[in-house]
């Protein structure tokens, strides 16, 4: 029995070959990694091997549990990047694409080895252990990422370029595990050379950045990031074109995309039902309430299942073409990115709709109550006891959203028709509104809000204007998200089956000849 089970698991290895390699089930076991990994075992079609002179890597067809893992590492990120930076602003936006693009690229870099070359060993693992050291240190920076304040968030900047910094130096160090394997083959050592090359020059700048950035550095330090990531994906993609020994087709980049494009809707759908909770929280049960509640089902149902089949309907395992296979998977940053912005677009518009609902029967209220009396010591105790119960349901600062001085100054007017008396009312009713909408967090960022129109940081009336600026900006962004989903789908579809399409063409061409 011991000696069944030491040739079914076996150590692993420190630095695992990554060529395909023909095992005898009776003579070689596998590592207990590999009793739940994915990974086929069956050998990559090149044109080395067509010509005799280099044998094949293994061919990837499914991923593997860690790698799954490392995509709900990419999720999380971006999870906890939105519940700390709402999109409020046009600053809030290309900060928010901007942090999504260096998570987005980085995950790439690491998804382009792991599908081509990566095989579990020690040093694969220990590999792995920094990426995931690598997101959970993208996550607490990104609590303070704001690239348009450098000389505020300048320490944040640093720690970015380091992680960055640190990624580059794993990615060098695992395509040089692979040189050792390949080093006497020319041809496959040229376009490693070309990635290693690329990542070095990443890593420089990156460091470069990290002593670049202080508190009296310009703003512009930052865009180094970008040039730097797609410097180092087109590297990789070129070189992996014109030789194909290292390209992406018989791969599961196809796959993993996917799966990342799953996970984001999956991640969608979360925050949509989170969205609902506020639909319900503290408020009685009315059909305007329900009605919500069925259309939130359905567009939560609909629009994910919608965005679903018109992704994974028309994927295919291979691509026809090799370049076309590399622009589809590129075209998949954009298409995230509007995704992501969609979802986010969404389940701010339910959270509005709910808001706006409440406030119009704030509005009912008090009109209510101005049109029952013509005094104004009742007219403002009514008001208190509306203040109140809003208040309390809000669970407002009452230091912040505070209505006594308005009161009061009804209270002690002689006429409920003066101007003072009615923009006293008028005060409490939008200190009302704008706690009912800090309730559903519905508040601009600092660098939109309008200038106080009377003075007063705390001006009712400025606050208000502010949370417009909000609605508008979601409003735009949404409605541009998803048309550039639907146009990006279709560019994903063509591009999946372009050599599809024009192989019919030939064919159709050749049989009327």
């Amino acid at each position: 029995m011991e000696a069944q089970a030491k040739r079914r698991y076996k150590a692993l290895p420190l630095i695992a070959s990554p060529w395909h390699q023909e095992t005898d089930d009776g003579a070689n076991g596998e590592s207990c990694s590999e009793q739940y990994s994915a990974e086929k075992s069956r050998p990559r079609v090149s044109i080395q091997d067509q010509d005799g002179g280099t044998p094949a890597f293994r061919e990837r067809e499914e991923a593997s549990s860690i790698e799954l893992f490392f995509d709900l590492f990419f999720v999380a990120n971006l999870t906890s990047f939105t519940n700390v930076h709402p999109i409020d602003d046009r600053e809030t936006i290309s900060s928010y694409i901007g942090f999504f693009a260096i998570l987005w690229f980085t995950w790439l870099q690491v998804v382009m080895f792991d599908v081509r070359f990566g095989v579990d060993s020690l040093f694969e693992r220990l590999a792995k252990l920094i990426h995931f050291a690598v997101m959970v240190t993208f996550a607490i920076i990104g609590t303070k990422f704001d690239p348009t304040s450098p000389h505020e968030t300048y320490p944040t900047m640093c720690q970015l370029s380091i992680c960055l910094f640190v990624s580059r130096l794993v990615l060098i160090c695992q395509y040089g595990s692979v040189m050792i394997w390949v080093k006497e083959h020319k041809k496959i050592i040229t376009p490693l050379s070309i990635h290693i090359t690329a990542f070095a020059i990443g890593a420089v700048l990156c460091l470069s950045e990290f002593f670049m950035f202080n508190s009296q550095s310009s703003g512009q330090f930052y865009i180094a990031w970008y040039i730097i990531i797609v410097m180092e994906a087109l590297a990789v993609f070129l070189s992996s074109s014109q030789w194909p020994s290292v390209s992406f087709q018989h791969t599961n980049l196809s796959e993993r995309c996917g799966l990342l494009t799953l996970i984001i809707l999956g991640e969608g759908i979360i925050v949509l039902s989170k969205s609902m909770n506020y639909v319900v929280q503290g408020q009685n049960f009315s059909l305007g309430i329900i009605a919500q509640i069925i259309s939130a089902v359905l567009i939560i149902k609909w629009k994910q299942y919608f965005i679903y089949m018109l992704y994974f309907d028309s994927r295919t395992k291979n691509p026809p073409s090799p370049t076309l296979h590399h622009f589809w998977a590129l075209a998949h940053f954009p298409f995230h990115t509007a995704l992501v912005l969609l979802m986010e677009g969404t389940s701010r518009f339910i959270t509005w709709r709910n808001a706006m609902e409440i406030v119009d029967n704030i509005y009912i209220r008090y009109d209510t109550i101005w049109d029952s009396t013509n005094s104004t010591s009742s007219l403002a105790s009514q008001f208190q006891s509306l203040s109140n119960t809003i208040l309390q349901d809000a669970h407002a600062d009452p230091v912040k959203y505070n209505v006594t001085g308005d009161l009061h100054t009804l209270k002690t007017s002689d006429d409920a028709s003066s101007e003072v008396a009615v923009d006293a009312a008028f005060g409490v009713l939008l200190t009302l509104v704008n706690a009912t909408l800090k309730f559903f967090k519905i508040e601009a960022a600092q660098k939109t809000t309008r200038e106080p129109l009377v003075g007063d940081a705390k001006d009712p009336y400025t606050d208000l204007g502010n949370a417009l600026i909000v609605y508008d900006i979601v409003f735009l962004y949404f409605f541009l998200a998803a048309g550039l989903t639907l146009i990006l789908l279709a560019v994903l579809n063509i591009l999946n089956h372009r050599g599809k399409w024009v192989r019919g063409k030939r064919r159709k061409r050749k049989w009327r000849e």
